[in-house]
């Protein structure tokens, strides 16, 4: 049996504004504020949050997307959001205010195929199929809706093999029956899905203490356990339900983190850290890029440069926490939208969720691609991040061929199912291997290689034609793929530093610290 890794999830469920947590979503009782309770499981450990509109349907809109917005800029571990999703619009504008991944209940059942169009357009990775479920015989359940308020006469089984052929990369399952309980899981609903499930699975309802947990991953094939009421009530915390596990599994592979993080208060603060990387204008002259056509755009007057990151915005990309990332370490940053706006930016971040082909198209329609080769011709630092990443190599083999910015040699392509042992998307916490031997003198120099975990949501990778660009690896299933590149003042990282804690956050800090210095 290989090592396997765990997500522990904190689920809050929110009304009005507040958190409420009940018994089989009956008997409500307020439990608190969101940021709040949120910042305080980030704190604690927590490896994601998942916020639920409880209401949403109800009353045919969703008050998360301000919510979203505010947890964004204070905690950084992935989100996900669900609830009032009907639309893409709607998912669009929930990943744009700092989600990860938006779980769509409701609107799925009515029609199934925006799943599927979702999927195309933001990725499987960012789509998360929530399932409701309530028992009706031995062996069978039946999906609700409208917080397990409304039949639907969805077989569960046969549903979830349907939301996998629509595209989703994940799946969240709650048991109504066992919600609020802490009776225990139903184990016998967790056998009969895992069976039919080949993406992500996280399980939700009825954890009651840490053997729960241990039970659940013993015997089935789950990748997240959420929980609310032992987290909201105070019975464990997370990094309890961890240690627990570690010292009761020896085949589980989990992030620890510090019960309390220090939280930078002072605006002011700049980091003083020695140059990351050796390139120079010089070095830039004598080993030119190869840029057809590029055109100089005029820049604006100094006066006006009063952001140092400009975070490219290219229409799918998760700008708000990236942006938040920056401001946490007092690093001033932008989104934008024009080629003049990148020709100002002393440093460049291109994020990313979605597919390859809309990334590229959201760039051409910007008419950004020029611009960008120009600054990268300049020695202007870039950092790509996940999609960002990938877009940054010659060609991808998502959904079909499709050219990239061609920055980096190399090709885009996806993990081999082959090996039983891995689900795709690979998503989850991991850890990557420095290979370069400059590594030392990189963004990635101060990260504890035994002990650091970053955030990972991908189907696909990027293969450097050159092995010297490689600065980091990590290792899903037999897979052993690139997650740091770097080229000259083109960097990328193929995990979301912005999303990774702490850990992400001190590489952020090295990206930017030539900034600083000036």
């Amino acid at each position: 049996m290989s090592t396997k890794n765990l997500r522990i999830i904190s689920r809050l469920d929110v009304k009005g504004g507040n958190v409420i947590k009940g018994i089989q979503f009956e008997c409500l009782r307020v439990m608190g504020l969101p940021l709040e309770l949120a910042n305080n499981y980030y704190l604690g450990g927590a490896d994601e949050i998942i916020y639920i509109d409880t209401v949403a349907n109800l009353y045919g809109r969703s008050k998360l997307v301000e919510i979203v917005k505010q947890t964004s800029a204070k905690i950084h571990i992935p989100l996900i959001v669900a609830g009032g999703v009907r639309n893409l619009k709607d998912i669009e504008d929930i990943l744009k205010a700092g989600a990860d991944k938006v779980a769509i209940n409701t609107a799925a059942t009515k029609n199934p195929n925006l799943l599927k169009e979702a999927s195309k357009i933001f990725g499987s990775q960012c789509i998360v199929s929530s399932i409701e479920t309530k028992k009706i015989n031995t062996k069978k359940w039946e999906a609700y809706v409208d917080s397990g308020r409304e039949k639907t006469n969805l077989d569960v089984i046969d549903w979830t093999k349907k939301v996998q052929d629509l595209g989703v990369g994940e799946i969240l399952l709650t048991s109504v029956d066992r919600d609020g309980t802490e009776s225990g899981l139903d184990e016998e609903l967790i056998e009969e899905v895992s069976k039919k499930t080949h993406v992500s699975l996280i399980v939700s309802g009825g954890i009651g203490r840490p053997k729960d947990y241990l039970n659940c991953i013993k015997k089935y094939k789950v990748d997240g356990i959420a929980a609310g009421t032992i987290f909201h009530y105070n019975k464990f915390t997370i990094n309890n339900i961890k240690e627990f596990l570690l010292q009761n599994n020896e085949k589980i592979n989990m992030r620890i983190t510090k019960s309390k993080l220090k939280v930078n208060t002072d605006a002011k603060k700049k980091y003083d850290i020695d140059d990351y990387n050796k390139y120079s204008f010089n070095q830039m002259r004598n080993e030119k890029l190869k840029v057809k056509n590029v055109r100089i755009y005029k820049a604006l007057d100094k006066s006006e440069k009063d952001f140092e990151v400009g975070v490219i915005n290219y229409g799918i990309n998760n700008l708000q926490s990236v942006k938040k990332a920056f401001e946490r370490i007092s690093i001033k940053s932008k989104w934008i939208n024009t080629p003049e706006e990148v020709i100002r930016s002393k440093a460049l971040v291109l994020p990313g969720i979605g597919t390859f082909e809309y990334g590229m198209k959201g760039l051409k329609k910007k008419k950004l691609i020029d611009a960008i080769k120009h600054k990268v011709l300049e020695g202007t630092p870039l950092l790509g991040i996940c999609l960002g990443m990938q877009l940054l190599f010659t060609e991808s083999e998502e959904y079909g061929l499709f050219k990239g910015l061609n920055l980096i040699p190399g090709r885009v392509v996806k993990f081999k199912d082959s090996d039983s042992n891995i689900k795709i998307p690979h998503m989850g916490w991991n850890q990557i291997n420095p290979k370069n031997k400059s590594w030392k003198d990189t963004i990635i120099k101060n990260i504890n290689t035994k002990k650091n975990y970053f955030y990972f949501v991908h189907s696909f990778f990027s293969k450097p034609d050159k092995e010297e660009h490689i600065l980091a690896t990590s290792t899903y299933g037999k897979n052993e793929f690139c997650s740091v590149v770097q080229y000259k003042n083109i960097l990328g990282c193929q995990f979301h530093p912005e999303k990774s804690g702490e850990t992400g956050l001190d590489m952020l800090k090295e990206f930017s610290i030539n900034l600083t210095k000036k």
